[in-house]
């Protein structure tokens, strides 16, 4: 059990290491300014699956670059890409159990903003067979936004889990509406 923690949390910390060095070469395009500044994509897991997303069933911490908030000139506006990807994460423990999400047909969905819920920019289906713990799930591109990436369940052991969110945005196209469900 301890080895099982013991690897996650190192995982988790990697991820996180790395993350920081992405952002510090990049900034969001096009995203929602959240409340400290940072360009904000909201996340959910949805009931269904990314072809037939059903309600929320977990909110999930927005996906941002956290270190746009330091910079003062963090406005949309002021948003240009660098040369690099724009990458963005969040980190989210629901109150559920690994084996219970995947019980169902669930997805993790994110979205472009809070303003424009109704585009999706990024969708992952929850399903596969868990490794000691941990499930990882593609999070592919929807809309020509460009965005895709990688999402981490790991199970707590406590009734939660964790759900790590890594995307990046490699190539911007022109996102189209998609239908709010």
């Amino acid at each position: 059990m301890f080895k099982k923690l013991f690897a996650s949390t190192a995982f988790l910390v990697t991820i996180l290491v790395v993350t920081a060095g992405l952002f510090a070469s990049a900034t969001a395009q096009e995203a929602t300014p959240a409340a400290d500044g940072a360009m904000a994509h909201p996340a959910h897991i949805h009931s269904g699956t990314c072809d037939t997303l059903g309600d929320v069933v977990f909110p999930l911490e927005d996906v941002a670059a956290p270190e746009m908030a330091a910079t003062p000139e963090a406005t949309p506006e002021a948003a240009v890409a660098s040369d690099g990807p724009v990458s963005a994460s969040s980190i989210t423990t629901v109150d559920v159990a690994l084996d219970d999400i995947l019980a169902a047909e669930h997805a993790i969905n994110v979205h472009e903003s809070a303003e424009n819920i109704g585009n999706y920019i990024s969708c992952g289906d929850i399903t596969g067979e868990p490794d000691a713990g941990t499930l990882d799930v593609d999070l592919l591109e929807l809309n020509d936004s460009g965005y895709r990436g990688v999402a981490r369940l790991v199970d707590n052991g406590d009734g939660t889990t964790t759900v790590l969110i890594m995307i990046t945005q490699v190539d911007s196209g022109t996102p189209e509406a998609s239908p709010v469900s």
